[in-house]
C-alpha cells in the first residue's frame, strides 16, 4: 500500500469529525454532497477505482459553487461560509497525489474546527474542539510518519496539546483583548429564535414547541412568585386587523417609570438577534449598553448575535408617567370595516360602565364566564379573525385572548397595546437561578389609565389562571403537550434525564460565565491590580514584558522536561530481559556493557549450541518489542514466558 492510501482514510475520519458539530445547519444537500464525495474516495482507495480527472473536479466545483449561491442567495452570513468549506473539503481529497496536497486538505479541516465557534462557545464545544483538533493533529502526524500505528500517533497528538495548554492559558489571560466585536464585524446568524416583529395568531403557540433556553436570570435576593415573573421585552402597538407590529420608530426616553418592591437580578441572554432586551416589568434603571424607549423596552443598538450579560433592577410594583397625546391616539387606532361584530360587544358589555377599571372587569368577565378555552390547537382564523375568535371558535392561546382584549379596549376608546415576552420560568434547584425557555413565551395588554399609566392585564389570567400560577404545564391539556412535558411513558427516565440536563446546565452556565465574561473591562480591571494601567506607555511596556517572562517561563520549562537527558525507566520488557541476563550469567556468560542483543546472542549460541533455539526465541521477541512498531500485547506475554521458563543449567548425564 502506497503513501497516499495510507492517509486516506485517516483525512477523511478528520474532516468528518470537524464538521460533525454542522450537521444540523448546514442544508441537507451539502451533507449528501459530502459523504458521497468522500465515500467514492474512500471505495476508489479501497477498490482501486479511477478519481475524477481535472475537467471533471473543475465542474464539480462549479456545480457545488452553484448550489451554494442558490442557497445562500438571499443572505452571506456564517453558515454561507461553513457551507463554502464544506464544499471545498468534500472535492479537495480528490487531489491528494502529493504531500502538499495532503497537508492543505488536513488544514482545511483546522478551519473547519474553528468555525465551530459559529456554533457556540459552551463548554461542550469547546470539550469536542479540543478532541478534534486532538485528532486532526494526529493525523497530521500520521501524514508525515505514515509507516508508524495511529495509537502512537494519537499519544504525540494528545502530548502536544497538553503541553500547550500552559501557553494557551497564558494568552487567554493577557493577551490583550479588543473591546466590541474584531475588527467591528457583527455576525447575524441565519436562525431567528423567539419573537419577532409582527405577532399572529398561532405564532406565540408554535414556540411552545421550541425547548431551548431564551435566558438565564441569577437574583441577588429571593425569586419572586410567579405570578410576578412578567419578561417585558416588545411591544406591539398597530394592528392591521388581523397582526399585531412593533412601531419601526420609537421614540428614546429618559424617565423611568417610578414604583417599589425592587428587585436585583443579573441576566444571561442568549442570542436571538433581534435588538431587544427582556427585562423583569418595569426596568428601574438602565446600562451603558442598552437604550430605554417610551414604550419602557430596552433595546441594543445591534442585533444580540453572542450571548449578553446584563445587571438589572426592576419594579415588580411600579407606576408609568405621564404619556403624550399622540401615543394615546395611535393606541386607539383601528382599521376599519374589520371585526364589526366585537367593536359592537365591547360597546354592550360596557355600557354603563364609567371608570377604565370597570370597563376592562366587564371584558374580563366575558372571557371568564362564556366557556372559553386555553388551547395550543385553535381553528383557523378568517379575516375578520377576533369575531371568529370571540363568536366562533373560543379557543385559543395567550395571543388569541391578548389580541382580542386589546381590540375591544380599543374599540371602546381605551388605548392598549400588546407587550411580548416571558412569563416564568423553571428553577434550577443545583444553584438556584431561573432558567426561561422559549416555550414560556407569552403576551399580555397594558391599558392607560388616566391616574397610573399603563396597567399590565393579563386576559390569560382569566382563562386559564394555572398558566400565571404554575406555569405551561400546569395549563394544557396532556394530549396538547409538547413530547419534552409528556412524562406519562418512562417517567423515571424521563426524571433521571431532567435532574442530568439541570445538572449540565449548571456546569455549562458557569463555564458561560467564566469564558464569555472574561471581557475587556474585566482583562483591564485584572491587569490593574498587578500594577499595569491603561492609557501609559509604561504601562504597555510591562505588560508585554510581563507577557514575554511568563511565556519565556513556560518554554523554558518544557525545554528543561524535554532536552534533558531521559532516565532509564524500568519497564516489563527491559526487567525480563536483564532477569534472562542474569541467568546466563550464573553459568559463566555475563553480558559484556559493548555486546547489544544480537551479538549477545551469537556469543552464548557459540558456546552454548544446547540453548540456541530458546536464546534466539527470547532474543528475537526483546528485538521486535523493543525497536519494532508491531510488537503487540501477545508478543510480551509471549517473552515474559519464555523469560520465566529459561534455563539455562547445564543438563547432567548419567
Amino acid at each position: 500500500m502506497n503513501e497516499q492510501h495510507k492517509t486516506v482514510f485517516p483525512i477523511i475520519a478528520a474532516l468528518v469529525v470537524a464538521i460533525f458539530p454542522h450537521t444540523g445547519r448546514l442544508p441537507l444537500w451539502i451533507m449528501l454532497w459530502c459523504g458521497i464525495m468522500w465515500g467514492y474516495i474512500l471505495l476508489s482507495s479501497r477498490f482501486k477505482w479511477p478519481r475524477p480527472g481535472k475537467t471533471f473536479r473543475r465542474v464539480l466545483t462549479i456545480i457545488g459553487i452553484a448550489g451554494l449561491l442558490f442557497t445562500f442567495s438571499r443572505r452571506l452570513d456564517q453558515n454561507a461560509f461553513l457551507g463554502l468549506l464544506a464544499v471545498m473539503a468534500a472535492l479537495k481529497p480528490f487531489e491528494m497525489e502529493t504531500h502538499r496536497d495532503r497537508m492543505i486538505t488536513v488544514f482545511l479541516a483546522y478551519f473547519i474546527v474553528i468555525t465551530s465557534l459559529f456554533l457556540s462557545e459552551t463548554l461542550l464545544i469547546m470539550i469536542y474542539m479540543l478532541i478534534s483538533v486532538c485528532v486532526t493533529t494526529a493525523v497530521l502526524i500520521r501524514i508525515n510518519d505514515p509507516g508508524s500505528r495511529f495509537k502512537a500517533n494519537f499519544k504525540l497528538s494528545a502530548l502536544i496539546m497538553s503541553q500547550a495548554i500552559p501557553l494557551m492559558v497564558l494568552l487567554f489571560f493577557l493577551f490583550p483583548r479588543i473591546e466590541g466585536s474584531f475588527f467591528g464585524l457583527r455576525f447575524s446568524g441565519a436562525a431567528k429564535s423567539g419573537f419577532s416583529e409582527i405577532l399572529a395568531p398561532g405564532s406565540v403557540g408554535m414556540l411552545v414547541e421550541n425547548d431551548a433556553v431564551a435566558f438565564r436570570v441569577t437574583f441577588e435576593d429571593e425569586i419572586p412568585p410567579a405570578s410576578l415573573l412578567y419578561w417585558r421585552g416588545i411591544v406591539f402597538s398597530d394592528f392591521d386587523g388581523r397582526r399585531w407590529h412593533a412601531q419601526r420608530h420609537v421614540q428614546e426616553n429618559d424617565t423611568l417609570p417610578e414604583g417599589r418592591d425592587p428587585v436585583s437580578y443579573t441576566v444571561m441572554l442568549e442570542p436571538h438577534h433581534y435588538r431587544w432586551l427582556f427585562v423583569l416589568e418595569m426596568p428601574a434603571k438602565t446600562f451603558p449598553q442598552a437604550v430605554l424607549f417610551s414604550d419602557y423596552t430596552l433595546r441594543t443598538p445591534y442585533p444580540i448575535s453572542r450571548k449578553m450579560r446584563y445587571a438589572m433592577t426592576s419594579y415588580t410594583r411600579y407606576r408609568t408617567g405621564p404619556e403624550n397625546g399622540r401615543t394615546l391616539a395611535e393606541s386607539t387606532r383601528l382599521p376599519e370595516n374589520v371585526n364589526p361584530r366585537a367593536r359592537q360587544l365591547a360597546a354592550d358589555i360596557t355600557t354603563g360602565a364609567t371608570t377604565v377599571e370597570e370597563k376592562a372587569g366587564r371584558v374580563l368577565d366575558f372571557f371568564r364566564n362564556n366557556e372559553f378555552a386555553y388551547t395550543l390547537s385553535p381553528p383557523r382564523l378568517g379575516r375578520h379573525s377576533v369575531d371568529d375568535f370571540i363568536f366562533a371558535s373560543r379557543r385559543g392561546y395567550c395571543e388569541h385572548y391578548a389580541s382580542a382584549f386589546a381590540f375591544m379596549m380599543r374599540a371602546i376608546d381605551i388605548p392598549a397595546r400588546v407587550v411580548g415576552g416571558y412569563l416564568g420560568g423553571e428553577v434550577n434547584p443545583y444553584a438556584d437561578y431561573l432558567i426561561v425557555r422559549q416555550s414560556d413565551a407569552h403576551v399580555w395588554v397594558e391599558i392607560w389609565h388616566p391616574e397610573n399609566g399603563w396597567m399590565r392585564t393579563d386576559p390569560t389570567a382569566v382563562v386559564s389562571p394555572e398558566r400565571i400560577s404554575d406555569g405551561m404545564r400546569a395549563s394544557l391539556m396532556p394530549g396538547e403537550l409538547p413530547d419534552f412535558f409528556d412524562r406519562k411513558y418512562f417517567r423515571n427516565l424521563s426524571d433521571i434525564f431532567q435532574r442530568v440536563r439541570l445538572g449540565w446546565d449548571v456546569v455549562n452556565t458557569q463555564w458561560s460565565a467564566f469564558f464569555e465574561g472574561y471581557s475587556y473591562d474585566v482583562q483591564r480591571a485584572l491587569l490593574e491590580k498587578i500594577g499595569i494601567r491603561s492609557g501609559a506607555l509604561d504601562a504597555s511596556l510591562k505588560a508585554m514584558l510581563l507577557l514575554v517572562v511568563l511565556a519565556g517561563m513556560i518554554i523554558g520549562a518544557y525545554a528543561w522536561f524535554s532536552l534533558r537527558s531521559p532516565r532509564r525507566k524500568s519497564d516489563a520488557i527491559e526487567k525480563y530481559y536483564a532477569r534472562y541476563c542474569e541467568k546466563l550469567a550464573t553459568t559463566g556468560f555475563a553480558r559484556k556493557p559493548d555486546q547489544g542483543p544480537i551479538d549477545y546472542m551469537q556469543y552464548v549460541s557459540k558456546n552454548r549450541p544446547d540453548l540456541q533455539n530458546k536464546i534466539a526465541q527470547i532474543t528475537d521477541l526483546y528485538v521486535r518489542l523493543r525497536y519494532r512498531d508491531q510488537a503487540s500485547a501477545a508478543d510480551l506475554a509471549k517473552f515474559v514466558e519464555k523469560v520465566r521458563k529459561f534455563d539455562p543449567a547445564p543438563v547432567k548425564r548419567f
